[in-house]
C-alpha cells in the first residue's frame, strides 16, 4: 500500500489576507483544507501511511496524533525529498495537494485503481466536460490536447526510488517554466509546438517522458 505525502507548506499568501500562515489553513465549512485532506486520506483503506509536510506549530494541534509532520523546506522537491527519505522500502508513494476541498476518499481510491502497471509515476487528468457538469463554474486551468481538454488532478503516484533519478530534471523544468525557448530545449521544438498547437496526444506526452526522463508515466 502506498504512503501519502500532503504538501501543506509554502508562504503566507497576502490574498487570503487572514494572517494564516498559507492557504492550506483556509477553513471552509469550519474545517482547514490541510484537515480535509488527511480526514479523506484516513478514509482509504489503500493507504497506510500518511506524512504532512508544513509548519510544525500550526499543524499538531490540527492532525491526528498518527500522521508524521515534517517542517518543510525551501521548495516543493526539498519536501518531497525529505518525505521520501521517511520511506525506506516503500514501493509507492501518493504526493497530494492540501488545498483540495472537495476530496473523497472514493475519488483517491478510484485513481489508485486505475493506476495498473509497472509505471513509474501516474498522473491524473480530469476532462474539461467532467468538471463542468459536476462543478459549474469552476475556474480551472485547462490545456487542449488531441485527446479532448483537460486539467490536472493535483495528486501523483510515484516511485520513491525514482525521485534521486529525476530531480535534476525536474530543478530544470523549475526554473525553465516561464521560458519557453529553455523548455524547448528540454523537450525539443516540435513537441512544444504540438502542444502549444493542442494536437499533442497524451500517448505522445508519455512517449516524451519516457525518452527525456527514464521514467514510465
Amino acid at each position: 500500500m502506498p504512503a501519502a505525502i500532503v504538501l501543506a507548506g509554502g508562504s503566507p499568501e497576502p490574498r487570503l489576507a487572514l494572517g494564516l500562515p498559507n492557504k492550506a489553513f483556509l477553513s471552509i465549512g469550519g474545517r482547514p483544507l490541510v484537515v480535509r485532506v488527511t480526514e479523506a486520506l484516513r478514509g482509504c483503506s489503500s493507504v497506510d501511511r500518511i506524512i504532512v509536510i508544513g509548519p510544525p506549530e500550526p499543524l499538531r494541534p490540527l492532525l491526528d496524533s498518527s500522521i508524521e509532520i515534517i517542517p518543510e523546506r525551501d521548495s516543493m522537491i526539498d519536501n518531497i525529498a525529505a518525505a521520501v527519505e521517511r520511506l525506506e522500502g516503500v514501493p509507492q508513494a501518493l504526493g497530494i495537494a492540501s488545498d483540495l476541498p472537495l476530496l473523497t476518499p472514493e475519488a483517491i481510491e478510484g485513481f489508485l485503481q486505475r493506476c495498473t502497471g509497472d509505471a513509474d509515476l501516474y498522473y491524473p487528468v480530469v476532462s474539461q466536460s467532467a468538471i463542468e457538469t459536476r462543478v459549474p463554474g469552476a475556474r480551472k486551468t485547462y490545456v487542449k490536447a488531441a485527446d479532448g481538454t483537460f486539467c490536472g488532478g493535483s495528486v501523483v503516484l510515484f516511485a520513491p526510488a525514482a525521485i534521486d533519478r529525476i530531480r535534476p530534471f525536474i530543478e530544470r523544468i523549475v526554473n525553465a517554466r516561464k521560458k519557453p525557448w529553455l523548455l524547448a530545449q528540454l523537450f525539443g521544438w516540435s513537441i512544444v509546438m504540438k502542444f502549444a498547437s493542442g494536437r499533442l496526444s497524451i500517448a505522445e506526452m508519455e512517449a516524451r517522458a519516457l525518452e527525456v526522463t527514464g521514467l514510465r508515466a
